[in-house]
């Protein structure tokens, strides 16, 4: 009976461990592509598009 206890326990301990762990892994993934995401917005910002007509039509 405390060996079905423990092991129950352990299996619990281990499902808990592979939850976090999984859900770090999806943070972090999450994390990197939201910062490629904000290199390349800033990328398009510094480079001004081309005026068709010769003047700033932004202004």
């Amino acid at each position: 009976m405390m060996d079905s206890i423990a092991a129950a326990s352990m299996s619990m301990s281990q499902m808990q461990f592979q939850n976090a762990y999984d859900i770090a892994m999806v943070k972090k993934g999450m994390e990197s592509m939201e910062a490629q995401a904000q290199a390349f917005i800033e990328m398009l910002d510094s480079v001004a598009p081309p005026s068709q007509y010769g003047f700033d039509v932004y202004g």
